[in-house]
């Protein structure tokens, strides 16, 4: 699991890095820093708001994915979903991932989720620090209706 939060904070990681190459290129310059300062919180604290909200959405949880079934592992329990129990799949998506690209201008587009709808009205929410592409994986439920839906912020 540690790789998946890395891949998704990789855009926040990158732009940290650019961001201290800016500094030391312009030798600390006090306006320059300001503004790189600035234009560096606007992207890092929506990207870190998003990851902990996805942490604290799936803390404790694992799910494994086979071909009819969806099964949650959560304190030591687990509970076995069927097909026939999904009514469907609403997968939210940044436009990058949307057009299924990898390449990201702003750290807040590798983020995305899904919300599983059982027909018991419950719904379960996976997210990205589960698997690095969630709506891949969850194309290998067989007979589940999935929905790809385009946010720019993929807030749950």
């Amino acid at each position: 699991r540690l790789y998946t939060h890395f891949r998704s904070m990789l855009s926040l990681l990158m732009a940290t890095a650019l961001f201290i190459v800016v500094l030391i290129i312009y030798d600390f310059d006090k306006g320059i820093t300001i503004a790189v300062l600035i234009g560096f919180l606007i992207d890092a604290i929506p990207a870190i708001y998003l990851h902990l909200t996805y942490w604290n959405t799936n803390k404790g949880e694992e799910y494994e994915i086979k071909s009819n079934i969806l099964v949650r592992k959560k304190g030591g329990a687990e509970t076995i979903y069927k097909f026939d129990d999904i009514e469907k799949i609403v997968i939210n998506l940044s436009p990058a991932l949307y057009k299924n690209s990898d390449f990201h201008l702003i750290s807040i587009e590798s983020y995305h989720y899904a919300i599983v709808k059982l027909k018991s009205g419950e719904n379960l929410i996976l997210t990205c620090l589960l698997s690095p592409r969630i709506d891949n994986s969850l194309k290998r439920l067989s007979g589940v209706l999935l929905e790809k839906r385009k946010r720019l912020f993929c807030k749950i």
